[in-house]
């Protein structure tokens, strides 16, 4: 009985994690309007040396660890839209921080674009 709860779990989470890329998969080649238009405006855009931007989209999540309903412990939710200079998007990258998006080291986020296009 474990093991097919904890199968249930495993395949659950697999595919949930596989939808999440789904849907950032799909702006791949869309244009930043339709991405601005649908996101709304990002917390912060990057501009590299060659006219790409990277639009900074963060959800502060809070936790309530013990059931009171009072925030607990924070995180930030981050995605990192790869616009290039023709203003189509070619490549995505999210993560979870603790810092502010202030405190995003922006030749980072740039340097992420090399690893991560798709």
């Amino acid at each position: 009985m474990k093991k097919t709860l904890f199968l249930m779990a495993f395949f659950t989470l697999m595919s949930s994690c596989s939808n999440a890329n789904k849907v950032h998969d799909k702006w791949i080649g869309e244009s930043k309007q339709k991405l601005i238009k649908n996101w709304g405006s990002p917390v912060r855009i990057f501009t590299d040396d060659q006219g790409n931007e990277v639009f900074l989209y963060a959800d502060q999540v809070f936790t309530d660890n013990d059931g009171s309903g009072i925030a607990g412990p924070y995180y930030w939710k981050y995605n990192y839209i790869y616009v290039n200079k023709e203003g189509k998007v070619f490549s995505w990258h999210n993560e979870k921080q603790k810092f502010p998006p202030q405190e995003v080291d922006s030749e980072k986020v740039i340097g992420l674009n090399i690893q991560k296009a798709k």
